[in-house]
């Protein structure tokens, strides 16, 4: 017999992904305030923080979305989103070049 899953187990799930409350708000259809209000009651704290836009950025990206849908998602401009990935490409590079 399957258990049912409840609100919390729902929220500690998404929470242990990395997403932010907002996040998990939009996908339950709960409010940002409720989702912190359910992890406040709940006796977990989850060590996981929440992803800099930038590094999801780069992690949409590698899941094959292009900039426009990533800055869709992140709400920021579009051209700020190929900046990251060309500014994380030189990194990448300086570091191959190293060894």
């Amino acid at each position: 017999m399957r258990q049912k899953t409840t609100i919390e187990d729902k929220i500690y799930q998404y929470a242990i992904k990395g997403l932010s409350t907002k996040e998990i708000g939009k996908l339950l259809d709960l409010s940002d305030r409720t989702i912190q209000r359910y992890m406040k009651q709940s006796k977990f704290k989850p060590e996981i923080k929440p992803k800099t836009h930038h590094a999801r950025a780069l992690e949409l990206h590698k899941m094959g979305f292009s900039y426009v849908e990533i800055a869709k998602k992140l709400r920021v401009c579009k051209s700020t989103v190929y900046n990251w990935h060309r500014k994380a490409k030189q990194v990448e590079q300086e570091g191959v070049n190293e060894n």
